[in-house]
C-alpha cells in the first residue's frame, strides 16, 4: 500500500515540508509477500523458517511480518539476514504441535536509522 501525496495547502513552506516527508517515507521502506507452501506440523519447541526476497533490504534494517491465516499462538518473527533477504520464523512454544495450512507471508522492511 502506497501513501498518497499530501494535498496542496495554502502555506507553501508547510506543503513543501509535508511533500518532502512523504517522499522520504516512500523511499524508506520496502514490501514483499510470498506463499508459505504448507508450513507442515511444527512440534512444540521447534521452529520453521522461510526466506522472502525483499529487494532493497539491507543488514541492520528493521523487518516485520504477518501471515494471511491465524498463526494459532505461534510466534512469527522477521529479520533481514542478507542483502535483499528477510527470514521469517514461526516458533512454537504452545506445548503441543501446530499444523498450519498454506498461506501468504507479508513482509515490510524499514531502513535503519543512519
Amino acid at each position: 500500500m502506497k501513501i498518497e501525496a499530501p494535498p496542496k495547502i495554502e502555506d507553501k513552506d508547510l506543503h513543501d515540508w509535508l511533500y518532502n516527508l512523504w517522499l522520504k517515507i516512500q523511499d524508506d521502506h520496502f514490501y514483499a509477500s510470498d506463499t508459505w507452501t504448507d508450513p507442515a506440523s511444527i512440534a512444540d519447541g521447534d521452529e520453521l523458517a522461510k526466506e522472502v526476497t525483499v529487494t532493497g533490504a539491507a543488514l541492520g534494517d528493521f523487518a516485520i511480518a504477518s501471515f494471511s491465516l491465524d498463526v494459532s499462538d505461534l510466534v512469527l518473527d522477521a529479520q533481514v539476514t542478507a542483502a535483499d533477504t528477510v527470514t521469517c520464523v514461526l516458533a512454537n512454544n504452545t506445548g503441543g504441535a501446530i499444523d498450519l495450512a498454506e498461506g501468504t507471508v507479508y513482509v515490510r522492511v524499514f531502513r535503519k536509522v543512519t
